[in-house]
């Protein structure tokens, strides 16, 4: 029987320092499924569920609170990036609870999971990436080019908190 390429980089550095490649790679590949997912949702909800929404009610809600340099415009943007990111998460803690940090097979499912999967992607994706790319600019880089900057910090960090803390395997954390 062929085996994936996966399964057999896997076997290849099972016991050496490099046992963690393969996890990463599906860890990756989850990734990439979220990327799109994120990007589908944003561009449905902004250039066709709310085309033409502008939002007047919560704008007004916002005002009233002091913060007048809010528009319609970005109220919009805020809401389909909201719903693409609580998607996307939810997709990343689907695949990697079975696919990336499942063991034989067996899913790795609890709440407490699921909201430390949300806070490390919340942490890593919307406070540490913005942060480092407004740090990025201050050289004069282009925003292209430290957005993928970012992402090297951003994707291990994003590995390592989920392995190690939203997937870490204990008995009294898995249901199912």
């Amino acid at each position: 029987m062929k085996k994936n390429p996966i399964t057999w980089l896997e076997e290849k550095v099972k016991g050496t320092p490099f046992a963690f490649l393969g996890q990463f790679i599906r860890f990756g590949l989850v990734g990439v499924s979220n990327t799109l997912i994120q990007y589908l949702i944003e561009m449905l909800g902004y250039y066709v569920l709310f085309r033409n929404a502008n939002f007047a009610g919560l704008t007004g809600f916002l005002h009233g609170l002091g913060l007048t340099g809010v528009t319609g415009e970005g109220v919009k943007v805020v809401v389909v990036t909201a719903i693409g990111f609580v998607v996307s998460v939810t997709n990343a803690y689907y695949w990697n609870s079975r696919f990336v940090f499942g063991e034989d097979g067996k899913p790795v499912r609890s709440w407490g999971g699921y909201f430390k999967s949300v806070v490390s992607y919340g942490f890593t994706g919307l406070i540490l990436a913005p942060a480092l790319k407004l740090w990025m600019q201050g050289w004069g880089l282009p925003y292209w080019a430290v957005t993928l900057l970012s992402l090297v910090v951003t994707i291990p960090l994003n590995f390592v908190l989920n392995k190690l803390w939203a997937f870490r395997h204990t008995k009294e954390d898995q249901h199912g």
